[in-house]
């Protein structure tokens, strides 16, 4: 049986983000899956298995959100928000 993306989430909570990042990424980047788009956000974001880009996740979560992903969309309004300069 192939893997797939309950597996790839399962993986991730165990931190297990080798084994789920290759299931992540294919369905993020060919199958444009928006859940498997959040999660590789979120292992960008933090660092998690790859090296942490945060220009990568927000550009993960952007496609994500274009797909009426509501957690990508608000890890994204948290980055703007937490980023304007309070004068």
């Amino acid at each position: 049986m192939q893997p797939n993306l309950e597996d790839a989430i399962a993986w991730y909570q165990e931190s297990e983000f080798t084994r789920a990042y290759e299931i992540f990424y294919p369905l993020a980047t060919y199958e444009r899956n928006a859940e498997a788009q959040y999660y590789l956000g979120m292992m960008y974001f933090e660092g998690e298995g790859v090296e942490k880009d945060i220009a990568q996740a927000q550009q993960l979560w952007k496609k994500a959100a274009r797909s009426r992903h509501r957690d990508a969309a608000y890890r994204l309004s948290e980055i703007v928000t937490s980023t304007k300069t309070m004068f």
